[in-house]
């Protein structure tokens, strides 16, 4: 790591944490408006759905309900990290209510995530890509490679499609290798190793009950509000789920996918990237492309992650690294997902290395 000039987020916060204005660390409330709004669009969108036969007007609003749902999603991760409200009970009881709507087990996603800031940048990172001795080497593991965004991608239209099945591989991971590998004595990977420690077994206990829940709500959707038909069990729930996937998957890819390991100096100006896009999707998308500003004040209500931003561009206007999502996406489509070392990454065959992206200084 000594080729890297590290600085530990604890020294970006005490110094940006003075020019920041009194409130800025208060819960905002005020966000549970659009919350309420949210909710009751959706339903609204579920009622009109159940009573429409037109594809030409199911399709569009199901896609709208997409859109609805994505931002829900980044509310209730922002939610999760106490950004709105201080009450644990109640926090919970609001992101279940999300939970059901996108295949979200609240308490299993919070305990997850939590860690991944507290190792960010770490190979114990469950949110990290492939180490090189990790590397797919049977037939599955090469397909499910190359269904990812990377220059190795089979195709880069079917690799952007599928980021949406994305989260379910990844939850499907976490919870297998957290939950149930160690018990049936199956080999855990490095990044899934200190999760285990998470979940004891009333916990594991929980998980299993938002999983059980989630599905009996989706089934009642599916059963008695589509009344057993598919396609406007599609329309109401999984191609809003799938769009809403694809927006959360597209945002992760572009997060930590392109930076070096860290080690144990979790520095997010240079393991994260921030997103620059148009404004409306930031007010849409909860300023989620303020990546690096959430790493670094992660319970903070993301209404003040633009200020965080002007005040990094002030003071470190070269080692903040700020993106526009087309370049990000267009560099994630140009390097591989396995990294060679902590600054490089490297294609499957090893001919071919990139660097990491690194802050200008």
């Amino acid at each position: 790591m000594s080729t890297l000039n590290l600085i530990p987020k604890n020294k970006y916060r005490f110094l940006l944490s003075k020019d920041l204005p009194k409130g800025s660390f208060e819960e905002d409330t005020g966000e549970l408006i659009r919350y309420f709004v949210l909710i009751l669009i959706y339903l609204l969108g579920i009622i009109a759905l159940t009573n429409i036969q037109s594809l030409l007007i199911k399709i569009p609003l199901s896609i709208s309900m997409g859109i609805v749902l994505t931002s829900l999603t980044f509310f209730l991760h922002d939610l999760m990290h106490g950004s709105y409200l201080k009450s644990k009970r109640i926090t919970y009881l609001v992101g279940l209510s999300i939970g059901i709507l996108n295949f979200f087990p609240p308490f299993f996603w919070q305990r997850l995530h939590n860690f991944h800031h507290s190792r960010t940048g770490n190979i114990d990172d469950p949110d990290r890509m492939y180490l090189l001795d990790e590397k797919p080497k049977n037939l599955f593991e090469i397909f499910q490679y190359k269904m990812r965004i990377s220059s190795e991608a089979y195709n880069p239209i079917l690799s952007l499609i599928f980021i949406s099945t994305g989260f379910f591989w990844y939850f499907g991971s976490t919870l297998f290798y957290g939950l149930i590998a160690r018990s049936l004595g199956i080999k855990i990977p490095k990044k899934y190793q200190r999760i285990q420690e998470l979940f004891k077994w009333k916990d594991k206990l929980f998980v299993i009950g938002e999983l059980v829940l989630i599905l009996s709500f989706q089934l009642f959707l599916f059963n008695l509000v589509a009344q057993g038909n598919f396609l406007d069990y599609f329309f109401i729930s999984l191609l809003p789920v799938l769009i809403a996937h694809f927006i959360l998957m597209l945002h992760i890819h572009t997060n930590h996918f392109l930076s070096p390991f860290t080690g144990d100096i979790d520095d997010p100006l240079v393991n994260a990237i921030s997103l620059k896009y148009n404004k409306v999707f930031d007010k849409l998308f909860l300023n989620f492309s303020h990546h690096v500003e959430h790493h670094l004040f992660p319970a903070m209500s993301p209404r003040h992650y633009p200020k965080v931003r002007k005040l990094l561009l002030n003071h470190y206007p070269n080692r903040f690294q700020l993106i526009p999502i087309v370049d990000s996406v267009r560099l994630l489509f140009n390097t591989p997902r396995i990294y060679a070392d902590n600054t490089h990454l490297v294609t499957l065959d090893g001919k071919k290395v990139f660097n990491c992206l690194l802050p200008k200084e």
